[in-house]
Order: C-alpha cells, then sequence, then structure tokens
C-alpha cells in the first residue's frame, strides 16, 4: 500500500469499526506493509479482518477494470 493508500484505510477504519485509535491502526499498518513480524493477537483481529477486506476489495475491484477493458 501507498502512503495515501494507508491513510484511506486509517480513515476507513475509523469511520466504520474505531476499535482502536487512528494512531495504532496506523502504526500497525505500516508494520504490517514493511512485512514485519506481526503479532496478530486477538487484540489486532479487527485491524488484520479490515485489511483482509480491503485488500480482497482492492483485488476485486481491478479485477472489474480488466473486464470492462
Amino acid at each position: 500500500m501507498t502512503q495515501e493508500e494507508q491513510a484511506a484505510f486509517v480513515k476507513a477504519y475509523s469511520n466504520n469499526v474505531a476499535h482502536h485509535p487512528d494512531s495504532l491502526v496506523a502504526n500497525f499498518v505500516s508494520r504490517y506493509e514493511a512485512g514485519e513480524d506481526m503479532d496478530y493477537s486477538f487484540e489486532y483481529t479487527s485491524i488484520v479482518d479490515a485489511l483482509g477486506m480491503w485488500h480482497d476489495a482492492i483485488r476485486w475491484k481491478l479485477e472489474q477494470q480488466k473486464g470492462t477493458s
């Protein structure tokens, strides 16, 4: 994810889930995207689930764009 995409994800998470402060989510996403060995404990489940949905939505959108090209 680009920095802009990460910021958009944090905003979307804040608007729809808001289980964690924006700063914690931004830090988690930055470390996740950098490929760090992450703690996927229960505490972060909502962020990991939201990231999965985010990436699936982007993949779906790209597939739709390919289909209309």
